[in-house]
């Protein structure tokens, strides 16, 4: 069974990753850009802009049209790659 806190943490990593982008709570219509996820950090999530690091709940992820990520499932493979045929 995996422990719930490592379960937490690999989902955020997942969602929190370098070039996401996120709006400040607190800020409504400040949108930075994550740079890093350090778990060993309290708070975890680096910002681009803002000097100060971030809890997960202080933040709203910012949809990325066209980058393919699953949003239900972070680990699903992305469904929107265009498969090759062997058709010659």
């Amino acid at each position: 069974m995996v422990d719930r806190a490592t379960w937490s943490e690999a989902q955020e990593m997942a969602v929190y990753r370098p070039g996401q982008r996120v709006e400040i709570k607190h800020r409504p219509g400040v949108v930075d850009t994550v740079i890093a996820y350090d778990p060993t950090m309290v708070p975890p999530v680096i910002l681009a802009i803002d000097p100060q690091p971030r809890y997960p709940e202080e933040l709203n992820l910012i949809s990325q049209p066209g980058s393919g990520f699953n949003w239900l499932n972070p680990w699903a493979r992305n469904i929107s790659t265009p498969t090759h045929s062997m058709h010659h």
